[in-house]
């Protein structure tokens, strides 16, 4: 997985108050909560029982062991509270405050726990004006989404996928909401093709609320493709960003060639052209004409002006 050595830092500071905080916890546990590998995990892991207060001695070294994929922290020398969050992250949470109080809206005891809240870690954010609500994204449709999570119910739904460049009508069961890279997506079973699929809230308009339904899975999993591209460290921020798609990379002195696994070949056909020519395709050759083909036909375009 490609990071930055800033990320890992972070990512290992804050795994001992998490353990502290969670005893018991196996490295396939911390790697799911930490959204990394468990090999990525066990490596973090030797390098914090390298760190420790100065004078480096076994005595002044923060004291850890993992055992049978079980980790425990005995003694953490002065990692033992959480980090602070950064103004990002703050925003994040004061985001995620406000859809919980549309959700729970009905709930006035419950609202006025989390508005306290929100006040509170905005507070921390002087800059931030918690009274925008076009940070939250469409919370009217989350509470909808939500009900249907809880009732098992079928929505009927008008989708504008951007990676296709179309706006079609789906049926779903939704069964999970989740935040990534700044954005509400919703996990969930399309029923005309009886397989998951994942859609992006803001990309979502509920026509209609159907009825309490279960489907069986065909396939449970997306096609998975593998893809090799060259990638121009001027735009490692595509790969932080995505970090989560790579499964292996290596870095010259210009270039970081990944490996990655993708579902969505449309998104990333538009990832690239948008980024020529500084990300290329490896591999497979078959995606790599189609790529070179596309950005043929665009560059035609400009050239009939």
């Amino acid at each position: 997985m490609v990071e930055t050595a800033g990320k890992r830092a972070l990512r290992t500071m804050d795994l001992i108050p998490y353990i502290l905080e969670n005893p018991g916890s196996s490295i396939k546990s911390l790697a799911r909560n930490f959204a990394t590998t468990e090999s990525q995990i066990e490596k973090d892991l030797q390098l914090i029982f390298m760190c420790g207060l100065p004078g480096y001695t076994p005595y002044e070294l923060i004291d850890i062991v993992f055992d049978n994929g079980v980790v425990t922290v005995v003694d953490p020398q002065v990692l033992d509270k959480p980090r602070r969050f950064s103004k990002s992250e703050l925003v994040v949470v004061v985001i995620g405050l406000r859809i919980l109080a549309e959700l729970y809206s009905a709930n006035s005891s419950h609202t006025a726990k989390i508005e306290k809240l929100i006040r509170k870690v905005s507070n921390l954010v002087p800059t931030f004006s918690t009274s925008d609500s076009s940070l939250v994204p469409k919370p009217e449709i989350l509470v909808t989404i939500n009900r249907a999570i809880g009732l098992n119910q079928e929505l009927e739904i008008e989708y504008t996928s951007i990676s296709k460049d179309e706006v079609k009508t789906r049926k779903i069961i939704p069964t999970e909401v989740y935040m990534l890279n700044g954005k509400i997506y919703v996990r969930a079973i399309d029923t005309e093709l009886s397989a998951e699929r994942i859609f992006r809230s803001d990309l979502i308009k509920i026509l209609k609320e159907g009825n309490p339904r279960t489907i069986e899975l065909v396939n449970r999993d997306s096609v998975v493709h593998k893809v090799s591209l060259s990638i121009s460290k001027e735009k490692r921020v595509f790969l932080e960003r995505n970090s989560f798609l790579v499964r292996g990379s290596q870095e010259s002195e210009t270039t970081i060639q990944v490996d990655l696994e993708v579902s969505n070949l449309h998104w990333l056909k538009r990832c690239i052209l948008s980024n020529a020519p500084h990300i290329k395709v490896l591999a497979p050759a078959e995606f790599a004409l189609e790529i070179n083909t596309a950005a043929q036909a665009i560059l035609a375009l400009y050239g009939s002006q």
